[in-house]
């Protein structure tokens, strides 16, 4: 065969070059306008740009399309190979399109809020490697026809969307994938790990926050690649099983937040050789801590908070060197902590609070783990004194040590603690004074002392806590006066000096802590007037300053504070004037107590307008006013107390003849006792306390809880009321000058325990309805004139335990028929002269000794009501004596002739 000339073939391949350069030119011109209308297809998919710039001004044709943003072009074929547009907040949806890509590898659309459902058509990008769909609002099924065309996905992350049903079997095709994270989504039914074993080289398995159930499948020990697996926050029942022990290189074990239980199976997870991190918090393992936890050499951070683990600490656990995470906070461990502890040099934070754990605090702990910056020991029984080895632990950030019975002194050495932020020691038996040390924590934001015993004046240190938000000094006995230096306080949030002997005024350098939320000093003997500089506290959320010896008038400004405040509790000091007026519009207002001051002048009506207003007590002043009808309408009021000042006139309000306007919706405690209130009872009131009516009680009702008890009379004595529970109802219109008869609506209050109407002119009978009031358990009528028989509906009244009719003109026998009555002693009784029967001396005679039967369950009621058995008894008594009357002139006339044709007809 003749050769051809290297020179002839030169020539040829010269002749023919242009002509396959424009042919392969042509081509991938073709195949990039392919790759250029589709990403412009999912261009118009977008409905919002955020920036308004990424792509709407940057993907048009006037540009090569590698050249937009986002968009990366392969150097070999001049195709588009990657599309990132991740965290751009553009919202639309995916079109079809976007599977005419063919050379693309790499997809992220993290970060935006693209919705709907995945299409199919993407199964056409064969050569893809990464997926990253996170973080967007995508639904549906996970499309199944993926997963058989894209051989080649190595990572598949669509977390935090709104896929639901499951995880499709055809995952199983993709043997490259090495990365399948789910978390965040709707997915349920059994973890198919008989599937996912079949990616052979799976190494990061997420799917935590879904709706997995069942138990931890054997088949997961068959995903021996496997290094992370994270399933937390799922319904997974059942044990860890033993088959887990075949992940050789598993480093990460999550399984937080599930239904799984049985002891921790230490011995099978030492086998994981690998394994840095294990989380078992928040499940149901019980049993206690096995010693073979000291064979897990290679953890890191071990985190079992929220179980019911039992037992000691093994002193095994001293091992684990690489350890630089313990938390077993929330458990049921017991005994002391051991001394091994001290070994882990590495370990930089330790949760073991909300135990049973006693003893000693170890100052092994405090001398040799260096590296700690967060320990919490919390809500035990650790006892002794705190060690002074405090000061090696020069790292910590975190100290956690409230709700134990630490005694001694705070030592000094706790100044060494440079880098310290939260230091809470509330709680405890602390005695003596806080160290002047302390101010050398710079750092600290929260410092809580409250609930000890320490003694002394409030060091002026403390004034250098300038990053400070959080100061807990309640509940001591420091004295003194507040220091001047707190002014310096300029970040300060919260200032709780409460319930201590501090004395002197309230300095007025508080007017610079301008961020100031919470101002609690109450129950101390502050004096001087309410400074005017609290006028600055624009953010102020709850001002208490009861019982101290304040004087002055309240300062006006404080009404102002429409934005924020929420509570104003200035009860039981010598404030005298009148209340502020200058209550705003949409103020925030829910709680109010001025009890116990010298307050005078009328009700303010602004107050009128504070529509988030539930408790409202201006008792034991000297406020001089009519009733104030205008507040009946506040939405939320549930407290009203106006005891003991000098309120007067009458109480019918022309408001309840409109029959729209509901008047005190949500009125459950209502004390306008000690007043000169006269007239008759507002019985279109007890229409309407529908907070009174029945209430339904399971035994899970919430608590309101005030800045301040509302003190009540209960009883005969003074009880503080600490919060109101929704069954907390009582209505007291004793001492005042309210007569006539006491209406019958109030019937209607079957959900009311307490009533006293003592020491009123009331008239007439006890009313009947009273027998509804089947939670009353005080009933005070005393030093009235009511008259007639005490109604025998009362002792239905099962729940009854303190009874007061005392001082007023009944008459006739006392219910003896079951009940409460039978318990109750003369004192309910006395001063009624025509009362008799037990418990009084006073016997009745035959005739008032005849008791009434109490009705059957499922009686008619309405058949036996008011005096209905009077008139059953006086006709058989007249019956009776007409029957002797008649017998007797029988036998005296020998059967008169008239007496039987009255009777019978007979003619004679």
């Amino acid at each position: 065969m003749e050769r051809y000339s290297p020179i002839l073939q030169l020539i040829a391949l010269l002749v023919l070059l242009p002509y396959l350069l424009n042919h392969n030119l042509a081509n991938t011109t073709i195949d990039l306008k392919t790759d250029e209308s589709s990403l412009l297809a999912f261009k118009s998919y977008i409905t919002i740009d955020s920036s308004h710039t990424t792509l709407g001004k940057n993907w048009t044709t006037e540009t090569s399309v590698c050249s937009w943003v986002g968009v990366t072009c392969g150097f070999r074929h001049r195709r588009v190979t990657a599309l990132d547009i991740s965290n751009m907040f553009l919202e639309g949806t995916i079109p079809p399109h976007m599977g005419n890509l063919s050379f693309l590898v790499y997809l992220n659309i993290t970060g935006n809020l693209f919705h709907g459902d995945l299409p199919n058509e993407l199964a056409h990008l064969r050569r893809v490697r990464v997926i990253d769909f996170s973080n967007n609002s995508f639904a549906g099924e996970l499309p199944r026809t993926w997963f058989g065309n894209m051989t080649d996905l190595q990572e598949l992350r669509l977390y935090f969307n709104n896929f639901n049903v499951t995880i499709p079997q055809e995952i199983g095709h993709l043997s490259n994938l090495r990365v399948l994270d789910v978390e965040g989504n709707l997915l349920g039914g059994q973890i198919p790990a008989s599937t996912l074993s079949q990616c052979s080289q799976l190494q990061e398995l997420w799917l935590s926050s879904n709706n997995f159930f069942g138990t931890l499948p054997k088949e997961i020990g068959n995903m021996t690649q496997l290094q992370e697996f994270y399933a937390y926050n799922n319904n997974i029942t059942g044990t860890i099983p033993q088959e887990i022990s075949h992940l050789s290189n598993l480093r990460v074990l999550n399984v937080e937040a599930n239904l799984l239980g049985g002891q921790i199976p230490a011995s099978t997870l030492s086998q994981c050789s690998q394994l840095q991190e294990l989380s078992l918090s928040y499940n149901s393992f019980s049993g206690t801590l096995p010693r073979e936890i000291g064979n897990m050499t290679q953890l890191q951070e071990f985190y079992a908070w929220g179980n019911n683990i039992t037992g000691s600490i093994p002193p095994e656990i001293g091992k684990l060197h690489n350890l630089q995470g313990l938390n077993f906070w929330s458990n049921e461990l017991s005994g002391t902590i051991p001394q091994e502890i001290g070994n882990l040099s590495n370990l930089r934070i330790l949760f073991i609070g909300d135990n049973k754990l006693s003893g000693q605090i170890p100052a092994s702990i405090m001398s040799q783990c260096s590296q700690l910056q967060e320990l919490g020991l919390s809500n035990n029984k650790f006892s002794e004194a705190l060690p002074k080895e405090i000061g090696n632990m020069i790292q910590l950030q975190i100290f956690l040590a409230d709700n134990n019975n630490i005694t001694g002194s705070i030592p000094p050495e706790i100044g060494k603690l440079y880098n310290l932020q939260d230091l809470r020691l509330s709680s405890n038996n602390f005695s003596g004074s806080i160290p002047p040390e302390i101010g050398k924590l710079y750092n600290l934001l929260v410092l809580q002392l409250s609930n000890n015993n320490l003694s002394g004046s409030i060091p002026p240190e403390i004034g250098k806590f300038y990053y400070l938000l959080r100061l807990h000094l309640s509940t001591n006995n420091l004295s003194g006066s507040i220091p001047p230096e707190i002014g310096k306080l300029y970040n300060l949030v919260v200032l709780e000096l409460s319930r201590n002997k501090l004395s002197g005024p309230i300095p007025s350098t508080i007017g610079n802590l301008t961020g100031l939320g919470y101002l609690e000093l109450n129950s101390n003997n502050l004096t001087g007037q309410i400074p005017s500089s609290i006028c600055n506290l624009s953010s102020l959320e709850v001002l208490h300053l009861s019982k101290n010896i304040l004087q002055g008038r309240i300062p006006e400004c404080l009404g102002n504070f429409s934005a924020s405040l929420s509570v104003l509790a200035l009860k039981e000091n010598q404030l005298d004037g009148p209340i502020p007026t200058t209550f705003a519009d949409g103020n925030k207002l829910r709680y109010l107590n001025l009890n116990g001051n010298k307050l005078q002048g009328s009700l303010p009506k602004f107050l009128c307008k504070c529509q988030h207003l539930q408790v409202l007590d201006i008792g034991n002043n000297e406020i001089q006013d009519l009733f104030p009808f205008w507040i009946e309408t506040l939405p939320e009021l549930q407290v009203l107390v106006m005891k003991t000042n000098k309120f007067h006139g009458n109480m019918l309000s022309d408001h309840l003849k409109n029959d729209n306007i509901l008047a005190f919706p949500k009125l459950q405690i209502f004390d306008i006792s000690h007043n000169k209130f006269i007239g008759s009872l507002p019985y279109g009131y007890f229409k309407n306390f529908v907070a009174m009516m029945n209430v339904k009680v399971n035994g899970t009702e919430t608590r309101n809880q005030f800045m301040d008890p509302v003190i009540l009379v209960l009883k005969g004595f003074e009880q503080p009321l600490v919060g109101i529970l929704i069954t907390s109802t009582l209505i007291d219109f004793s001492d005042n000058q309210f007569y006539g008869r006491i209406p019958d609506s109030i019937g209607k209050l079957n959900s009311l325990i307490y009533m006293n109407l003592s020491h009123n002119m009331f008239t007439g009978a006890i009313p009947t309805s009273f027998g509804n009031l089947s939670a009353l358990e005080q009933l005070d009528s005393s030093s009235n004139q009511l008259q007639g028989e005490i109604p025998w509906q009362l002792t239905r009244l099962s729940f009854l335990s303190s009874l007061n009719l005392s001082n007023n003109l009944l008459s006739g026998p006392i219910p003896q028929s079951g009940g409460q009555f039978r318990t109750f002693e003369n004192n309910s009784y006395m001063g009624n002269p025509e009362l008799c029967g037990y418990p009084l001396t006073k016997k009745c005679k035959e005739d008032d000794k005849i008791q009434p039967t109490l009705p059957r369950k499922g009686d008619n009621f309405e058949l036996l009501n008011g005096f209905t058995w009077i008139a059953v008894v006086m006709g058989y008594g007249c019956g009776f004596a007409f029957g002797v009357i008649m017998g007797c002139l029988a036998l005296l006339y020998r059967r008169p002739m008239w007496l039987f044709n009255f009777f019978y007809g007979i003619q004679g």
